[in-house]
């Protein structure tokens, strides 16, 4: 049977509010606290109870709400941040829908005790499950407010069934925290759980709150960052490639201040380390971007972690170019610390020894691997044009350990490895993987001088929807630079003329699919610059120098100078370490000197 169309009453309204705002306790957490930090807060106290199912406390010291006030703000879409469209189009606070408290009070018990700094005492009101409880009553308490929420979903039981273990909430709990208190080292926090601290982090810094909170192995693979463009301000620090991990969970990212996944933000990254991470490796990264507040719209999503910025493309190209430029150091420009070093040695005394690795005979011709005779041209002419240069400056030869980052070549190890001598100690060099990055990037900046297109004799109809067709008509210009010359033929039919030569190989259909995506969420032709390095990747793979060949020590030499111009001559194409430097103290160690 059909029913009439009735209002629904506000206890409906506000717990159907409350599914979008407050979907764990971690919500509640992270609520409040932004509206902690929005008060001016310069510590702020948690304390949770059977990871914050049962209560959850936070105590500001923030400018506290007058005693009037209070009614109105347990009342949906009741706030002091926002007046007309213009502040909502402009906000800068971390919160402003005034509709967080009034969601949480309607599916626990609330209360909140406050006082401003005119006022002679605190003052204090009580909502259950959406009902005001009494009137504002005095009570006692500093300058500050104090959020207590106790019996999370206590009349939607149906609701508290889908909360998971205590440690399980504690967890989420744990993680807005931490990622709240990365954006604010100038805010003390202390965090207790059933009645002990989990947590102290006092004020500081960016760099001891990052150090507090992700601890050292992020220390010690941190890349400090800052670029600012225009409107456009990108601080923080990013990881180096050899410090990935299998998922994402250590990187933040923040608009103005507020935690975000942003697709656009996490797309200029992952494209930066492109050439750099192998397969599905995620970086860390601590980034904080500040636009103007007119640029992007923060009210596009109920937990405001998503964000919609007015030129997208822009701000891709800025993240993206701000990180690949922290990234494109030659070897030996990035200090290693003798603690990395020694970590590596003490890790490699406690690996088996690698048995896939055949001893190197000089005297056995055949443990040589084969070469075709493209890539042994390109590597006797990378060779032979090194040479040359020192037969004409033969001066250069006669600069000691100290002037140079990776030293002068002493020997070879199994045909595999370079061992060096540079002020620091030894330095350890994978040849192959070196000669690997010289070359990509190489071949890089071959690349970037024109894209060079391939005319189809036939060319490929596809089947496009609408929306693609019109995508591809809309980046017809951007296209054509990419090397696809592409026409319409219908309203659900494109033809595919030309494509860059480079991707010859490559499926044209689910490239160019791809790339209009991309253009159209981004701006960016990452995917086409992946698929082109990745190209060039496998090129510079099967022309590098295989392992067992032997090298004489002034061709030794060569690649380190090589290494020591070339941008990311850290890591090879695959993310894996190209050099090791090993110090006297780390020798030392090994060795019980000092003892």
């Amino acid at each position: 049977m059909r029913q009439a169309i009735a209002a629904l009453p506000d206890t409906l309204i506000s717990q159907i509010a409350a599914g979008e705002v407050v979907e764990r306790p971690a919500s509640v957490v992270k609520e409040v606290l932004e509206n902690a930090i929005d008060a001016g807060s310069s510590a702020i106290i948690i304390r949770l109870e059977e990871g914050g199912c049962q209560r959850i406390s936070i105590q500001d010291d923030g400018q506290g709400i007058r005693h009037t006030e209070l009614p109105l703000a347990v009342q949906r879409h009741a706030t002091s941040k926002i007046r007309s469209l213009h502040d909502l189009e402009s906000v800068g606070s971390l919160g402003f829908r005034g509709e967080a408290l009034a969601s949480i009070a309607s599916v626990a018990r609330l209360s909140i005790t406050t006082r401003t700094s005119e006022d002679d005492h605190a003052w204090q009101i009580h909502v259950n499950g959406g009902q005001t409880v009494g009137e504002v009553s005095p009570s006692s308490g500093p300058t500050g407010t104090t959020i207590d929420v106790q019996d999370l979903y206590f009349n939607t039981p149906a609701r508290r069934k889908f909360l998971k273990s205590a440690a399980t909430e504690l967890g989420h709990c744990l993680d807005v925290i931490r990622r709240i208190a990365l954006s604010r080292p100038d805010i003390a926090f202390a965090i207790w759980h059933n009645g002990k601290v989990l947590e102290r982090w006092s004020h500081g810094n960016i760099e001891q709150r990052v150090d507090a909170i992700l601890g050292k192995e992020f220390h010690e693979a941190r890349i400090p960052l800052e670029s600012i463009s225009g409107p456009l301000t990108l601080r923080g620090f990013i990881s180096q490639p050899t410090a990935s991990r299998a998922r994402a969970d250590q990187q933040f990212s923040y608009v103005n201040g507020r935690f975000v996944r942003d697709k656009v933000v996490q797309h200029a990254i992952r494209s930066a380390y492109q050439d750099v991470l192998h397969g599905d490796r995620q970086p860390m990264i601590v980034l904080s971007l500040d636009i103007d507040p007119n640029l992007v719209d923060v009210n596009v999503h109920p937990a405001k972690t998503e964000v919609r910025f007015r030129e997208g493309g822009a701000v891709h190209q800025f993240i993206y170019k701000a990180i690949q430029n922290a990234l494109a150091t030659s070897a030996g420009h990035i200090n290693r610390s003798h603690d990395d070093a020694t970590g590596l040695i003490s890790d490699s005394l406690s690996q088996p020894a690698m048995s896939s690795i055949p001893a190197w005979n000089p005297q056995i011709s055949n443990q040589y691997l084969p070469l075709n005779q493209n890539q042994k041209s390109s590597i006797d002419s990378f060779f032979s044009t090194i040479n040359h240069a020192e037969r004409l400056h033969p001066e250069q030869n006669n600069e000691s350990p100290s002037d140079l980052p990776l030293g002068h070549a002493l020997a070879q190890i199994h045909g595999i490895y370079i061992l060096a001598q540079n002020q620091h100690g030894l330095v350890l060099v994978d040849m192959h993987a070196a000669h690997e990055r010289v070359l990509y990037e190489k071949l890089k900046q071959d690349l970037a001088t024109g894209i060079k297109v391939q005319q189809l004799l036939v060319p490929i109809v596809m089947h496009a929807s609408e929306l693609e067709v019109s995508k591809a008509e809309e980046h017809r210009l951007t296209l054509e630079k990419l090397g696809f010359d592409v026409a319409t033929l219908s309203p659900t039919q494109l033809a595919i003329r030309t494509i860059p030569t480079l991707l010859q190989r490559s499926e044209p259909v689910n490239l160019l699919r791809n790339l209009l995506s991309e253009l159209d969420l981004t701006g960016s032709k990452a995917v086409i610059d992946a698929a082109q390095h990745e190209r060039l990747a496998t090129q510079a793979c099967h022309a590098a120098v295989r392992a067992h060949r032997a090298l004489t020590l002034t061709e030794m030499d060569a690649l380190l100078r090589q290494m020591e111009q070339t941008e990311r001559a850290d890591q090879c194409n695959h993310g894996r370490p190209t050099w090791v430097q090993l110090s006297i103290q780390d020798l030392d160690k090994l060795f019980l000197r000092g003892r």
